[in-house]
């Protein structure tokens, strides 16, 4: 591999791209026939280079490699490898370097290469979730299900109790106002009674002090015969 002195404008970007194409799963670092290429499990998933003053990025495009191809700095890859879906850019010293265009080639020649399994890794450091973590939060998931419904329970029977306060507060007033209503009618009862009494009582005074009869007058007769004795 040549070097010459436009590398020192190109080497830090050819840095940065070797950097992001090596922390995929079970990437590696190799250099076959003098050319630095990222491998997954045996197999080439970019090639990364300074070339003749140049850095030069071969990748394999399957989903976007005719919209690549019609790019100026790009074009297929030789030893016939184009024709299975890889491209390659060339960019000299003073052009400028669509980086973030060239990670997504890496991305996607990755996930074109890798077996499930590195992709399967991928996904699950993308987001954040190993195995344990998956399982952690499948655990959390459980936890809190059943813990909203023992928070329903105790709600349920919360809510249950103050009813049955509810029902039992009026049912005592009901028994209380029963009672009351009892007392007040017995009191209405025992008045009426009081009252017929005093109006007997007043009946029996009225009795005694009754007038007498009116005494009848005595007949010639009977003044006679009076007279006589």
């Amino acid at each position: 591999m040549t070097t010459t002195k436009d590398d020192a404008r190109l080497s830090p970007i050819l840095a940065r791209l070797r950097d992001a194409a090596l922390a995929y799963p079970e990437a590696v670092e190799e250099f076959p026939w003098g050319d630095r290429v990222a491998k997954v499990r045996g197999k080439i998933f970019v090639f990364l280079n300074l070339h003749e003053g140049k850095l030069v990025v071969t990748a394999k495009l399957p989903q976007s490699g005719e919209a690549a191809l019609l790019l100026p700095f790009a074009a297929p890859t030789g030893y016939n490898l184009g024709k299975s879906g890889w491209v390659t850019a060339r960019f000299g010293s003073k052009e400028r370097v669509p980086e973030a265009m060239l990670l997504e080639w890496i991305e996607e020649s990755y996930r074109a290469v890798a077996p499930q399994r590195a992709l399967r890794a991928r996904e699950e450091g993308a987001t954040g979730k190993g195995a344990g973590a998956s399982k952690r939060e499948g655990e959390g998931k459980k936890a809190a299900a059943a813990g909203g419904k023992v928070g329903a329970k105790k709600g349920a029977a919360a809510a249950g109790g103050k009813v049955g306060a509810k029902k039992g507060a009026a049912a005592a007033g009901g028994k209380v106002g029963a009672k009351k209503g009892a007392a007040a009618a017995g009191e209405k009862v025992v008045a009426k009674k009081g009252a017929v009494a005093k109006k007997g009582a007043v009946a029996k005074k009225g009795a005694m002090v009754q007038p007498a009869a009116p005494v009848k007058k005595a007949t010639r007769t009977q003044r006679a015969q009076s007279t006589r004795t």
